[in-house]
């Protein structure tokens, strides 16, 4: 045993370097996205416009009028590498764009990014 020990010692080094070299790639790094605000429309309701005003007392109005629903509220976050989104509060996904502008495909933001928790 005693002959060996150089060939022992190298295995465990061999052993424990191994176990700290960095295997991960940059593909495995999620960025942080913070909250950084929130924005309503100013009349936040939905309404019915119609073109003749008597249409209004109608019990036939959502036939003679249009709908027009209010536009979302929407929640503004700020990634750690520079990307941006906007999450809309009639949608369960967010929209985001890199630092330079271009837009992030759904997989990738949701293999990238994560939001931390706003309270």
């Amino acid at each position: 045993m005693y002959k060996h020990w150089k060939k022992i010692a190298l295995a465990i080094a061999a052993f424990f370097w191994n176990g700290c070299s960095d295997n991960s790639s940059s593909s495995d790094v999620k960025y942080a996205c913070s909250f950084k605000g929130g924005a309503c429309p100013e009349y936040g309701v939905d309404f019915y416009y119609c073109e003749n005003p008597e249409d209004y007392q109608s019990p036939d109005m959502d036939k003679k009028c249009t709908f027009s629903p209010r536009d979302p509220c929407s929640d503004y976050y700020e990634c750690e590498d520079g990307a941006t989104c906007v999450k809309y509060d009639n949608e369960t996904t967010m929209s985001c764009t890199d630092a330079q502008g271009n837009q992030i495909t759904q997989d990738e933001i949701e293999k990238k990014y994560y939001t931390e928790n706003r309270y």
